[in-house]
């Protein structure tokens, strides 16, 4: 047993690391992981399914009706589809369980943070949202999702964690969520927190693909490029396999054409890309969505593509959608059923089809 003495140095000892920490002008989130981790972490996700994060660190951008519309479309093409809500404002599980009629459920998000659990049972805590689609899952957050960052941020400044930058990782590349039949995924998507804190930390490190919704005006304009640089930093240390999907023009005022204001900072955003980003980012300038409001009003419900109905300007917004989902289908690698790469891919009673690797 420690005596007082023993103890009073230890803190201290942890006090000084954390203050050093602190102090230190490099970012602490991206400082060298351990050389067999990342290895590890790069292998595991060079056979891993779409794990594609929604991320940009300005509020209010559209990455939860995007996120949403997405999961949905995938799922009803057959996939099997995991939502992770990592805001903890929880707006995804709210517009989720909400239009699934999930009255009674627990908010298991934050558990993806932590190490520890049992891949099986964590994999069979993900609820899933049959009332829009069997083939869909969410892990909901809320506000418990942002103690849970905090307390594993300082776990780990202090020494009680060895590394928790993969923790995510480590549980979407397991066995019972990617290999067994009864229970893997074909495509994940996450919802990431407009913050830079252990939960968009783990996003980012767990991710294969990245898309980025930018609204086309001034203030969106700072946070998609600052975004961009974050992601950037990500790749170089922590994640060299992510790749970019491209920058989404979100919440635009009219479907089909642009106002001469946005189309100035669409030209500003790629003018300024080559200087700040040194891979190739494409504005996806043919795949815009619409405001919240004309979504809205268009189905009365933010997951329009599960919307009931077939007026016009539903058929519109899951055209819309299905657009940028088979983007993204031609863009990213999926995993065939035998699990081996390429680019085969079978729909649960539908036939083979082939799409791109």
């Amino acid at each position: 047993m420690r005596t007082t003495e023993e103890q009073r140095n230890v803190l201290k000892t942890r006090f000084d690391g954390l203050q050093a920490t602190v102090k230190d002008a490099r970012d602490f989130w991206i400082r060298n992981p351990a050389q067999n981790v990342l290895h590890e972490h790069q292998q595991a996700l060079h056979n891993s399914v779409p794990i594609i994060t929604v991320v940009n660190f300005k509020g209010g951008v559209g990455k939860t009706t995007i996120c949403s519309n997405l999961a949905a479309h995938f799922a009803e093409q057959g996939k099997r589809v995991l939502l992770i809500d990592c805001d903890y404002q929880g707006s995804l599980s709210d517009t989720a369980l909400s239009h699934g009629r999930v009255g009674n459920f627990s908010a298991t998000a934050q558990l993806l943070l932590e190490p520890g659990h049992d891949s099986v049972a964590l994999r069979a805590a993900a609820e899933r949202l049959s009332k829009i689609n069997s083939n869909l899952w969410i892990y909901p957050a809320f506000y418990d999702f942002s103690r849970a960052e905090i307390q594993m941020m300082f776990r780990w400044l202090v020494g009680q964690e060895q590394e928790i930058r993969f923790n995510m990782a480590d549980y979407l590349q397991s066995h019972a969520f990617k290999e067994d039949p009864s229970s893997r995924f074909d495509i994940v998507l996450i919802d990431c927190p407009p913050r830079l804190l252990t939960g968009a930390v783990t996003v980012l490190t767990a991710s294969t693909h990245v898309l980025v919704p930018t609204i086309l005006d001034g203030a969106s304009h700072i946070a998609t490029l600052n975004t961009l640089s974050a992601i950037q930093q990500f790749q170089m240390k922590l994640n060299p396999k992510l790749r970019i999907l491209g920058i989404v023009p979100s919440m635009v005022s009219v479907a089909g054409s642009y106002s001469a204001n946005e189309q100035h900072f669409i030209a500003e955003i790629e003018r300024q890309l080559p200087e700040l980003y040194l891979g190739l980012v494409p504005v996806l300038k043919n795949y815009p969505i619409l405001r919240r409001q004309e979504l809205a009003k268009a189905g009365g419900s933010e997951i329009l593509v599960a919307a009931d109905g077939n007026n016009a300007n539903i058929r519109q917004a899951r055209e819309m959608f299905g657009a940028l989902a088979g983007y993204i289908s031609t863009s990213v690698q999926w995993r065939r059923p035998d699990g081996q790469d390429g680019p085969i891919i079978a729909m649960p009673g539908r036939e083979n089809r082939r799409v791109a690797s």
